[in-house]
């Protein structure tokens, strides 16, 4: 009479108790309920349960890695599609080099003391000309004013 000895742990079966599937040296396979293993089984088990989590963690990095790898790719597709220049229907701002020293507000209308470099002179201006002279140098000095903080 040949003795039986556990080979193989071929699955897991967990319903109201966790069994085994395990193949014997003899070739037949049988259900082993977790409380009745032997401590040869439980060795081959423990291998078993070890093998499993190490295939269970390569495949939850490869998933992140895959995952992480088509982020990347979506990103830098946007930022080509982002850099190609697209048709838009307003014209870029052209701005000149100078800056807004202050504002006034005269019969209703604003106006902005400026200098502008290639001038050399500073003079009062309408708020039109300021927006399509210098835009720039509007929008800094007009973000200076603006006073940020809480209560």
């Amino acid at each position: 009479m040949q003795i039986k000895h556990p080979v193989q742990v071929l699955k897991k079966k967990v319903d109201d108790r966790i069994e085994y599937k395990i193949q014997w040296n003899t070739g037949s396979i049988t259900y082993e309920p977790m409380i009745e293993l032997t401590p040869e089984m439980l060795s081959l088990v423990n291998r078993w349960e070890l093998q499993e989590h190490q295939k269970k963690d390569s495949k939850s990095s490869e998933k992140i890695q895959s995952k992480t790898i088509k982020m990347v790719e979506e990103q830098l597709n946007s930022l080509t599609e982002l850099e190609k220049p697209k048709p838009s229907p307003h014209k870029e701002r052209s701005s000149e080099k100078g800056y807004v020293k202050s504002l006034r507000k005269n019969e209703g209308r604003i106006e902005f003391w400026i200098y502008i470099h290639e001038e050399g002179v500073e003079r009062w201006v309408s708020l039109e000309e300021v927006k399509s002279r210098i835009p720039i140098a509007l929008c800094d000095y007009l973000l200076q004013k603006i006073k940020f903080g809480g209560k």
